[in-house]
């Protein structure tokens, strides 16, 4: 029974030893084994060993020789980024965004699939397992292939399990289809909220690369958030944190579909805007209101004003409750920019004057429609990237 233990014990420091050794090839790349020994004080035979394995899995590859420090010149080493390929979809109210890419993050192909009927979530789900086939198939050789698949929900999902809660828009309850899509297609699957998944892929690849501490703000039909701590995703209990259009602007006022009243949402979404102008909200409304603005039409301008102006509000007040460096705003407020952003500032400024200080810098998405599909993308990398023996993760 010792031995057992000591055993398993054995192959868990092993596979966090590996999975430290490819997230610095990762961040670090090219790199030398001798540096890698460096940062993780690991001997030289161990990381040599273990990144031989890396190789022989196809999750490293060596590069070219570098510059020597005096001695022999080292081998460098690279993610082997050509070596597999992962699938995003990002579950939006009127299709399915398709996005993939190699392990890099660089985008192969991009797809839109309209739903056979939204409504009725046991055919989306066919639907949606058919269409990952489809692209796997469409997948150029490679020695890993497809390595997993993410999917952004619009609405609440739990975590760790991935079940779909409910999605408001569209009305789906109650469903776990994690299990069910990675029992069919025979691969890893991640589902998670649209905000969280569009956080992560701003943070890996868009507007706030690199930045370790950020707020991502999806303002559309509603408002949702997906915040990052120190590189990671902070979820709350249950996996349900950043819902935040649903804080309380006004004490009594406008009615919310969540039962409350004077909700964030109820004023700064792109909803909130299709009300103050008197028009459906449909999903044409976004490329309709684009249109009017770039028309300079007065009623356009003026409600998309006001919706930023409450936006500068809502912004002030998670300013303060989480001092983040930096706030992404994105989905379809990202495509106003032009428009909303001096209203968000005149907010921000005329109310909140002192937050000079916090140094939190305000910036618009770089991805665009993209975001929540690379988020997807970026945390299925993640996963597959921490090796845990005994876990589908291991190549």
């Amino acid at each position: 029974m010792k031995r057992e233990t000591m055993s398993g014990d054995s192959s868990l420091l092993k596979a966090i030893n590996k999975s430290t050794l490819l997230q610095l090839t990762k961040l670090h790349a090219p790199i030398s084994r001798a540096e890698l020994a460096k940062q993780t004080k690991l001997t030289r035979a161990t990381v040599s060993a273990l990144v031989e394995e890396l190789i022989a899995e196809h999750w490293i590859t060596e590069t070219g020789i570098g510059q020597s420090s005096g001695g022999r010149k080292p081998m460098m080493l690279e993610m082997n980024n050509t070596a597999g390929y992962v699938i995003g979809i990002d579950m939006r109210a009127t299709n399915m965004l398709c996005v993939v890419t190699d392990l890099g993050g660089r985008v192969v192909r991009k797809s839109q699939y309209p739903y056979e009927a939204a409504s009725d979530a046991e055919l989306v789900f066919q639907q949606l397992g058919s269409l990952i086939g489809k692209e796997r198939e469409l997948l150029p050789g490679s020695p890993l292939g497809l390595i997993g698949a993410g999917i952004g929900i619009h609405g609440y999902v739990e975590y760790p399990s991935s079940r779909i809660l409910f999605v408001p828009h569209i009305g789906w309850k109650q469903l776990q289809w994690k299990e069910r899509l990675e029992e069919q297609l025979g691969i890893p699957v991640i589902i998670d909220n649209e905000a969280n998944l569009a956080a992560l892929g701003e943070f890996e690849y868009g507007a706030a690369e690199d930045c370790p501490d950020m707020l991502y703000l999806s303002v559309a039909a509603g408002i949702g958030a997906g915040l990052i701590l120190h590189g990671e995703l902070f979820r709350g209990n249950g996996g349900f944190a950043g819902e935040v259009g649903h804080t309380t602007l006004e004490l009594n006022g406008r009615a919310c579909s969540c039962g409350n009243k004077g909700c964030w949402e109820t004023y700064a979404s792109e909803r909130a805007i299709a009300n103050d102008l008197h028009r459906e909200y449909s999903p044409d409304f976004t490329e309709w209101l684009l249109a009017q603005l770039k028309a300079q039409k007065p009623d356009a301008l003026a409600a998309v004003r006001t919706a930023g102006q409450y936006l500068g509000v809502g912004i002030g007040n998670m300013m303060q409750t989480l001092n983040p460096q930096m706030i992404v705003i994105g989905s379809a407020a990202g495509r106003y920019a032009d428009w909303i952003d001096e209203s968000v500032h005149q907010s921000l400024s005329e109310r909140f004057s002192y937050m000079s200080s916090f140094r939190v810098e305000v910036k618009y998405s770089r991805l665009g429609e993209d975001g929540c599909a690379l988020g997807a993308i970026s945390s299925v990398i993640r996963d597959r990237m921490s090796l845990q023996p005994g876990s589908s993760n291991l190549s």
